[in-house]
């Protein structure tokens, strides 16, 4: 029974061997054949060229023929004793003209044009008594204002902008409206409407108080 299952086992050995290197060598032929050479088509320029088609010959064109010129027979004249007599148709329905009257026509001589008139020239319109009072006013405290000491030493130059009441000569309810960015100009400018010397207003604004605002200027 040994020798029996060896023999077997040797035999399965060697069917196994034989087997690997079978396929061992079909592996190693597969990897090492040559590779097969592809056919390759040269283009050329007769087979990249599309054809184009082919015109067709024009027709040849025809000779033109003039026309041949119709001779006409001359007619001969009939003579006059052959002619047919003419004959005139006078209708009834159709009115005789009537005479037509002339009437002399009127000249008449055209007449010269009148002279334009000028339109009169509007009056000048009357000044306005407040604001040439205002004017003076502004003009007053401007003579009085005094540069104050740090306004020349910093060259500062600016307008304030002041409101004041005005009754007989006497300033009340001094008020600053708009500041010039420096107080001592402010102050100035306040000090100036309480110092000027106002002129006497116009009549229509005497025993009146009115209310001013005007500016004060540095410079």
């Amino acid at each position: 029974m040994s020798v029996n299952r060896r023999h077997w086992q040797s035999l399965a050995v060697a069917l196994g061997l034989e087997s690997f290197l079978i396929v061992g060598t079909f592996i190693w032929a597969a990897q090492h054949a040559a590779p097969i050479p592809r056919e390759v088509i040269p283009l050329t320029l007769e087979m990249a060229e599309v054809p184009l088609p082919e015109k067709k010959p024009a027709p040849p064109e025809l000779p033109k023929t003039e026309p041949t010129p119709k001779i006409q027979p001359k007619s001969t004249p009939t003579p006059p004793s052959a002619a047919a007599p003419k004959v005139q148709t006078v209708s009834n329905d159709t009115p005789a003209p009537a005479a037509t009257k002339t009437e002399p026509i009127a000249t008449t001589t055209p007449s010269a044009p009148a002279p334009a008139v000028a339109a009169p020239t509007p009056a000048p319109a009357a000044p306005d008594p407040a604001l040439a009072y205002n004017i003076k006013l502004a003009a007053a405290v401007q003579a009085a204002f005094e540069v104050p000491g740090s306004a020349k030493a910093l060259s500062f130059k600016g307008r304030t902008r002041v409101e004041f009441s005005l009754h007989d000569g006497k300033v009340s309810a001094i008020r600053v409206l708009q500041s010039s960015g420096l107080s001592a100009v402010d102050r100035a400018a306040t000090k100036a409407v309480e110092m000027a010397s106002y002129p006497l207003p116009p009549a229509a604004l005497q025993n009146k108080e009115g209310v001013y605002q005007i500016w004060v200027a540095c410079y």
